[in-house]
């Protein structure tokens, strides 16, 4: 196979003298360091919080076990807080600072694109990468920036793919979006609108609130004016706790129309905002409530991956990261979705890692990565990488609220359980 033009591009980084310095960026003969900038604070910190406690227990796991050729890895955060003024300084905190060997699960679409064009400045400069960022936005899936990114998650478009042939399946056509509005709500509606478009529809209607709303915000207008505009099914595209509120308004307003969400919006979170207010207020807010997911459910212990991931968390008990003084924020139970996708992200990294040699660098886990082909990490999913494809997985799951948490269901499920359009 021919060498990929990406790491031609980390060739001439060598030649030109940085093969001693790569060499030292943030590894060891004792350890790998890795930065991870994401919300640590705020309205949407059990995003980060989760995407850590799983990576935390992977590389735990690793640790106790000798690390990957005598290295054992460290994660350093960084919060952004979920706000683009604070992503580019959080990843440079981490770069520059903390010399870190790579960037590890970030998280958001609006931060991590304030910080993608330093990234691939990097990238190009030195070899920086980011690695399993917590999004499935396009940016980083394609030219200029896809060089420098490894996503192992689903994208958005896979997601909202999968969602649209269901609802027409279902026989619903009058799609509408409640979204986010920045670069990932942007990102996840033109995800909907282009599957749509596949099919010759488009959307009937659409409603935005602002990043950062938190629950007790009201959303009930843009419930109404969805429902006036004759939508027959949703897409929700947010995060936790204003879509929480959405789910709670459109219910609130006598509606039953189904609403799905797509994995970011963090569904462990945002189903027990949603329990604690039916337990509050007697009514069933969970009727016809889907979201998609990129990992499997963590209740699903034949999947091999899936039982390490919760022996880990039962053993380690992760909770919040160094720094993290606000004990609101400790997580309510101890396995979610988040911190699954984080376990399974890092024990990419590893795999990867372990594929670099004994004396690896950005170069060499670079062209291990693109040559790590098709692997079965005990998923029930195929991952797999090359130099033409820098998405690890592709799977995407659909699930519904049940006793304890999520219940996984098949698509075909989905369609017979829902029937079709009144």
């Amino acid at each position: 196979m021919n060498e990929s033009p990406h790491l031609r591009i980390l060739a001439s980084v060598v030649l030109l003298g940085g093969q001693a310095a790569m060499a030292e960026v943030g590894i060891s003969a004792k350890e790998v360091v890795l930065g991870q900038p994401a919300a640590f604070s705020g309205p949407s910190a059990a995003l980060g919080i989760e995407m850590w406690r799983g990576a935390s227990g992977a590389f735990s796991e690793v640790n106790d076990a000798g690390g990957v050729n005598g290295r054992k890895i460290r994660l350093v955060v960084a919060d952004d807080g979920y706000e683009t003024a604070k992503a580019l300084p959080a990843v440079q905190k981490l770069v520059e600072q903390e010399r870190v060997f790579a960037l590890f699960g970030g998280v958001g679409t609006p931060t991590i694109a304030r910080a993608l064009p330093y990234v691939l400045q990097r990238f190009r400069s030195d070899g920086l990468f980011y690695f399993s960022n917590f999004t499935g936005a396009q940016l980083q899936r394609e030219p200029p920036f896809d060089v420098a990114v490894f996503n192992v998650r689903a994208s958005y478009r896979q997601e909202t793919r999968a969602i649209v042939e269901v609802l027409l399946a279902q026989g619903r056509q009058k799609v509408g979006v409640f979204f986010q509005d920045d670069a990932y709500g942007a990102s996840v509606r033109s995800g909907v609108q282009r599957a749509l478009k596949e099919r010759g529809l488009d959307l009937a209607a659409d409603a935005s609130y602002t990043r950062g709303q938190t629950y007790e915000v009201s959303t009930t207008p843009a419930a109404k004016s969805l429902q006036e505009k004759g939508v027959d099914a949703i897409v929700a595209i947010g995060s936790y706790q204003a879509c929480a509120a959405f789910v709670r308004d459109v219910r609130g307003v006598g509606w039953d129309a189904p609403i799905y969400n797509v994995s970011f919006v963090g569904p462990d979170a945002l189903l027990s905002l949603l329990r604690r207010e039916e337990k509050k207020s007697g009514s069933k807010l969970t009727n016809n409530l889907i979201n998609t997911q990129v990992v499997p459910s963590y209740n699903d212990t034949s999947l091999r991956v899936v039982k390490a991931y919760r022996a880990a968390i039962a053993k380690y008990k992760p909770t919040l990261p160094v720094g993290v003084l606000d004990e609101s924020l400790r997580p309510k139970a101890l396995y979610s979705f988040g911190s699954l996708e984080g376990y399974v992200s890092g024990m990419t990294f590893v795999a990867v890692l372990k594929k670099a040699g004994a004396q690896p660098d950005r170069k060499s886990f670079y062209a291990a990565a693109e040559k790590f082909g098709k692997a079965d990490i005990g998923l029930g999913a195929p991952l797999e990488f090359s130099n033409t494809r820098h998405q690890g997985l592709d799977r995407v799951w659909f699930t519904v609220p049940a006793a304890g948490g999520w219940k996984v269901i098949d698509e075909v499920d989905v369609v017979l359980a829902r029937g079709p359009a009144r």
